[in-house]
């Protein structure tokens, strides 16, 4: 059944995801005629998929190479998170004299969720999240923080965070094995933020915001700097 999706919007759900799931890594070349022959449409939608992926900063266009999926650098991971930190630190503050009761039923369920994935990590002692298990808690975990943005009331700052949310858990699936204690640090992190939001206390819903984006600023830092020195251990 032909799908319903402007060809354009086709074109970039049809990229996006390959990029996500690793099958496109860092260097990769893009083709638009190979996505255009795939998916049976013409280059021009293809070619605006890409522009729009690259507005996003997913791709980038080089002089000879043509498209190629994007790395980050360390600059550009730091610069990433300290936007974040900006951004969700005011909005944590907003939402926790505007928060109610079914919101924080949500924000306890995505909890749960990483409730259930620390115990059932912990019981297979496997060490590390799987590809299925670190899907759903990355999830879990945008969907918190989103929800949190979403409660501020302010939809330029919910637009600007859903992109720099998406990159990073962009580099953080290519990138970051997640441990026992990587889970459990993000849990209690977010049941802290939900007990100040809880309170209606603006000040500590915004420090333990700020300490998670930290937080995980340093985990993501860590691991960028241990797959460079593997890449080239002089």
């Amino acid at each position: 059944m032909p799908s319903e999706l402007p060809l354009t919007q086709q074109a970039y759900e049809h990229i996006q995801p390959e990029i996500l799931a690793g099958r496109l890594s860092a260097g990769s070349r893009i083709s638009e005629k190979k996505i255009a022959d795939e998916l049976g449409i013409s280059r021009t939608p293809v070619g605006e998929a890409i522009r729009s992926l690259a507005t996003e900063g997913w791709v980038e266009q080089r002089p000879r190479q043509g498209t190629v999926v994007r790395d980050f650098t360390r600059r550009e991971v730091i610069e990433l998170y300290e936007l974040r930190e900006a951004l969700e630190t005011f909005a944590a503050g907003k939402a926790a004299t505007l928060i109610t009761d079914p919101t924080l039923s949500r924000l306890d369920r995505y909890c749960g969720e990483m409730e259930r994935l620390r115990k059932e990590l912990s019981e297979s002692g496997a060490g590390m999240l799987n590809d299925e298990s670190l899907k759903r808690f990355l999830a879990a975990d945008m969907a918190f923080h989103l929800l949190i943005v979403r409660t501020a009331g302010n939809q330029l700052i919910l637009d600007l965070t859903k992109q720099t949310r998406t990159i990073s858990r962009l580099f953080r699936l290519r990138r970051q094995r997640h441990s026992l204690q990587v889970v459990q640090r993000a849990h209690d992190f977010h049941r802290r933020i939900v007990a100040a939001l809880r309170q209606g206390d603006a000040k500590t819903a915004r420090q333990a915001v700020a300490e998670h984006i930290q937080a995980s600023r340093q985990e993501t830092l860590d691991e960028l700097d241990q797959h460079h020195a593997t890449l080239d251990p002089n």
